[in-house]
């Protein structure tokens, strides 16, 4: 399954879709504002 890459506004996709190897691997891309980093915490990201 290809990674999916966020753009700066794109949503988290659902966790259920992380990969098991590399570990829980879920996206790649977005960006580290507070608000992206408060939402994945609360998405347990």
């Amino acid at each position: 399954m290809p990674i999916p890459w966020l753009g700066r506004r794109d949503p988290f996709p659902p966790v259920e879709e992380a990969l098991d190897e590399p570990n829980g691997l879920l996206a790649a891309g977005g960006d580290l504002s507070p608000e992206r980093l408060i939402d994945a915490y609360t998405r347990g990201i």
